[in-house]
């Protein structure tokens, strides 16, 4: 099950053991609009990715094995805004929504932590053969992330950065930004591709004392 299936339907078929804590945002802004739609019919038309010329740090946190704790962060361009979601594979989701105060669940571009089957089983095939089914534009990584690419996503796409979070507690996840297939090959792929190598860049986790 995909991202965008976990959007309409929380209900995964791969058994939750494998993902072992809860992440919850550390956000308690309760002013937030209430009308954000799992289910988004009315999916805006983009012709022009326009970002902004600045951008913030971000931060949740997030559990990992005997009670530990960490503080997650990262850089994301002003374009993107903070929105709810309603499914547990997803954590940490921003969708791009330059002229609203917060972004909306079922919109893309969004940029997120993705633990959801398809992403899980390309992050844990690349740990096995170097690769995974799929893959475009694969490039393997050092350090925090085990590799960047891109990859088909129902029927849009994904760039993403394999890794384990948490000090491993959270094996298999992506730092992901799912986007128009028909951005593919333009400069509006290329903006999000920088968005999201910003968000990568930048990323960190610290364990609390």
């Amino acid at each position: 099950m995909g991202f965008l299936d976990i959007l309409f339907n929380t209900n995964s078929n791969r058994n939750n053991t494998n993902r072992k804590n809860t992440t919850t945002n550390i956000n308690t802004n309760t002013n937030k609009s209430n009308n954000i739609n799992p289910k988004n019919d009315n999916q805006p038309r983009i012709n022009e990715i326009i970002l902004s010329e600045s951008s913030r740090i971000v931060s949740d946190y997030g559990s990992g094995d005997n009670d530990t704790e960490y503080t997650i962060s990262f850089k994301i361009n002003d374009a993107f805004k903070e929105a709810n979601s309603h499914a547990g594979e997803i954590v940490m989701l921003y969708t791009y929504s330059p002229n609203e105060e917060y972004g909306c669940e079922g919109t893309i571009p969004c940029v997120a932590t993705i633990l959801d089957d398809k992403v899980y089983y390309a992050v844990e095939q690349f740990k096995k053969n170097g690769n995974f089914e799929g893959a475009i534009d694969l490039v393997p990584l050092n350090g925090k992330f085990y590799f960047k690419a891109k990859m088909k996503y129902s029927n849009e796409m994904m760039y993403f950065y394999g890794l384990d979070r948490c000090g491993g507690s959270w094996e298999n996840n992506g730092i992901c930004i799912v986007y128009q297939k028909e951005f593919v090959g333009t400069e509006n792929e290329k903006k999000l591709m920088a968005v999201l190598d910003e968000v990568a860049e930048s990323y960190s986790e610290i364990l609390k004392g």
